[in-house]
């Protein structure tokens, strides 16, 4: 991303997307997460809430994964992977930055093929600055200018990554599995 972009938004109040849009491409991530991710906002809370009700935990529970791929809108069950759904939640299943919720929600990430053939590991997936589309083959404007490591290191930053995640541009695919 590039710094200094809509300077036009730099006056407005704290609690505006037009602040909070320049505060994040204007601002380190760690001053930027300390001033807008203290808490989830009820949005994106319920948000996840439902993402975890519907999708997440029972594509975690074998004996609702019918369940979870009638709610995704699958054709079927091969069209989840679970077995690389499970591969990058073992991964990622003793991480202290991360809660079981956001452990798992990456492990289906995996499953719905989020990060198949750019990405092998969460480790990788960590370290990138294409972090939000791994499939982007380097486009410059996927380029963040932090990894989601920078993100961690934050106590605010499990906040903001949930965010991200259930907002990704991956989820609006017009996609049939």
């Amino acid at each position: 991303m590039k710094r200094n972009k809509y300077t036009e938004y730099k006056n407005f109040p704290d609690d505006t997307w037009q602040k909070r849009l320049y505060d994040l491409l204007n601002l380190p991530i760690s001053e930027y997460l300390s001033k807008h991710e203290r808490n989830l906002d009820a949005s994106t809370k319920a948000k996840w809430n439902e993402w975890m009700s519907k999708f997440i935990n029972p594509a975690f529970d074998e004996s609702k994964h019918l369940e979870m791929i009638a709610n995704f809108g699958y054709t079927g069950l091969d069209k989840h992977n679970f077995k690389k759904q499970y591969e990058f939640y073992e991964e990622i299943k003793n991480d202290p930055r991360l809660d079981e919720d956001t452990k798992r929600f990456i492990g289906f990430m995996a499953g719905n093929h989020f990060f198949e053939g750019n990405i092998d590991s969460v480790d990788e997936w960590f370290k990138s600055f294409y972090w939000t589309a791994p499939n982007s083959k380097g486009r410059e404007e996927d380029k963040l200018d932090y990894t989601i490591n920078d993100i961690l290191k934050s106590p605010y930053g499990l906040n903001y990554l949930k965010g991200v995640l259930i907002g990704l541009q991956w989820w609006s695919r017009d996609v049939t599995f």
